[in-house]
């Protein structure tokens, strides 16, 4: 092997090294392999031996009987949830010595970082039959080994053999034990129960009912799930043997369809257990969601359909990929808004204007996604409406007219010629000037920036009476890009009889004749004055011939007539004698 091959060799052999030191140490099992008893009689589930087990990188890890001999044997490894050991339990055995005398089971670790190592345990079953001792002392006398108030058995068979070193004699010895305790059981396990995946958190699941035989006995329970990782997802009530989804958890089908719930039962002298209860969880279709509460959307006044925005929504389904459809909930202003059921873009369903509060500016709509079951999810859409400058400054007439007199005093406003702007804000806003093809214009009239007509010299003694200087007038909005609108104003120079100018900015179109209030004035006026043109006729009339209207002697308008066709003679009356009271001729 020449250089360059030992060369590659050796990188070959340090690289592989290193990555065997990154995968991390496997957990490390103390005490196996060994072996263990267990009398053929025996029928509990009963801890046989608690495993040691240790991992340098302090990983979690998990055991479990992954082999055994003869297959399917009644065991199984269990972690205490007290201790936090795992221990290798009795399951519900039914030993057999003559059938299989002796089990072995390959116990395995995983520390979920791919090392996965195994250890032995053998179990020796005892025959029930016959089971012997040879470490009586020479006494022979035969003592307890342990507290009997822990037994179950009623009746133990001791085969005693006396031997000489030449000859043994076997004797078989039977201890009756009196006043044993009761093992406490469940009553109510084995079982298995199914649950939908939507149950709500906190629902009972499952009540245990235990029982012991001896009156007032205290007992105590313990819960242990699995896989251990689901832990939180039940809570186990002691004092009312509830088993419920713990608050604020929730069962998922998709990712867990079955745990196991293992129970024990003891009365601090016997234990049964861990007895398992088998909770199956349902699939059930459930609503899809969006991955956001609220979504945000600017949009600029537009007509219907011109604009469009996308949100993103991303919607998902519990249940996986689901097809689904978007649309809005009725209600604030969602009829004004189209949203695409596939896509999600919207748009305007119909001419959004925001101008002078037409319609508002920020609106909330909730967008709704529908599955093919017909189940829902919703989340929050704003949407907020930016003006547009859309509208240009607008004057109510083509042309106006005002009118200068000789009296006028340069610096004064003759009058205003106001637009308007049916934007909003700084849309609606406008400034104006003014221009004109006559020079002779402008040397004396002005258009401000307010919209005003202002008077920049007297026209007086320059201008001839009845000049017509004509200016044009534009607006401009401060719009971007900004608009602007136009008329004229005719600036009429004439001449006053007084110091008073009236200014106009438009002709008055008021008719006298259309307003109902001044014709009815205008007729009681008229007949009023009939009845007073009347009386003073009488009055006149009656002045004219009887040479007074009213007075203390009666006054006969009608005699007062006659009396005038007749000739008269006032010479000789008083001259305070009325004539129709002069004397008779003699």
């Amino acid at each position: 092997m020449d250089r360059r091959a030992e060369t590659v060799l050796c990188l070959y052999v340090l690289v592989l090294g290193l990555l065997r030191g990154c995968q991390g140490a496997a957990p490390q099992f103390g005490g196996l392999p060994t072996s263990v008893t267990v009398g053929e009689q025996e029928t509990a589930d009963r801890l046989i031996y608690t495993l040691t087990v240790t991992d340098a990188d302090n990983d979690p890890f998990n055991c479990d009987i992954s082999t055994s001999t003869p297959a399917a044997a009644p065991f199984r490894v269990l972690k205490d949830p007290v201790t936090n050991k795992f221990g290798v339990y009795t399951n519900s055995p039914t030993f057999d010595f003559t059938a299989n005398p002796t089990y072995q089971l390959t116990v395995q670790c995983d520390d979920n970082t791919g090392n996965t190592p195994t250890a032995v345990l053998s179990v020796d079953i005892l025959d029930g039959d016959k089971i012997t001792f040879t470490n009586i002392p020479a006494t022979g006398a035969i003592t307890t080994a342990r507290d009997l108030k822990f037994e179950t058995n009623s009746a133990i068979d001791l085969y005693v053999t006396v031997s000489d070193g030449s000859i043994a004699v076997t004797e078989k010895l039977r201890v009756q034990l009196t006043d044993l305790n009761n093992v406490p059981t469940f009553t109510n396990l084995p079982a298995t129960i199914s649950q939908n995946e939507d149950t709500a958190s906190g629902t009972v699941l499952y009540t245990l009912t235990s029982f012991d035989a001896d009156a007032g006995a205290t007992l105590s329970y313990t819960m242990t799930v699995n896989p251990p990782a689901y832990s939180g997802l039940f809570t186990f009530a002691t004092n009312t043997l509830q088993l419920s989804l713990t608050a604020g958890q929730t069962f998922d089908y998709e990712t867990r369809s079955s745990f196991t719930v293992s129970f024990t039962v003891t009365d601090t002298m016997a234990t049964t257990g861990p007895i398992d209860l088998t909770v199956n969880i349902n699939n059930i279709n459930e609503a899809c969601y969006f991955d956001k509460t609220y979504y945000y959307v600017t949009l600029a006044e537009a007509t219907a359909g011109s604009v469009t925005y996308n949100p993103n929504f991303l919607v998902r389904d519990y249940d996986g990929a689901a097809a689904y459809t978007l649309s809005f909930a009725a209600g604030n202003n969602s009829n004004r808004f189209s949203i695409d059921a596939n896509s999600g873009i919207i748009s305007f369903a119909v001419d959004y204007n925001i101008d002078n509060g037409a319609m508002p500016s920020s609106v909330i709509l909730t967008v709704v996604c529908t599955d093919t079951t017909s189940k829902t999810g919703t989340s929050k859409v704003e949407v907020t409406i930016t003006d547009v400058n859309d509208n240009a400054p607008s004057f109510t007439q083509s042309t106006y007219s005002i009118t200068v007199d000789q009296y006028d005093a340069p610096g004064s406003l003759m009058g205003t010629i106001s637009p308007t702007d049916a934007d909003s804000g700084v849309n609606g806003e406008f400034s104006c000037s003014g221009s004109s093809t006559a020079s002779s214009a402008t040397t004396y009239y002005s258009i401000g920036a307010d919209c005003g007509v202002y008077l920049l010299s007297s026209p007086s003694g320059n201008l001839d009476y009845g000049t017509i200087s004509r200016f044009t007038i534009t607006a401009v909005d401060k719009g971007s890009p900004s608009l602007t609108g136009t008329t004229y104003v005719d600036i009429i120079y004439k001449e006053a009889t007084t110091t008073t100018t009236t200014t106009t900015a438009a002709p008055s179109t008021y008719n006298f004749w259309d307003d109902s209030g001044a014709v009815a004035a205008f007729s009681i006026a008229m007949v009023l004055g009939t009845i007073l043109l009347a009386a003073l006729l009488y009055y006149l009339l009656r002045c004219c011939f009887t040479g007074m209207c009213c007075g203390p002697e009666p006054c006969d308008f009608m005699e007062c007539c006659r009396s005038y066709e007749r000739p008269r003679d006032y010479g000789s009356l008083d001259k305070h004698e009325p004539p129709s009271r002069r004397p008779s001729p003699a």
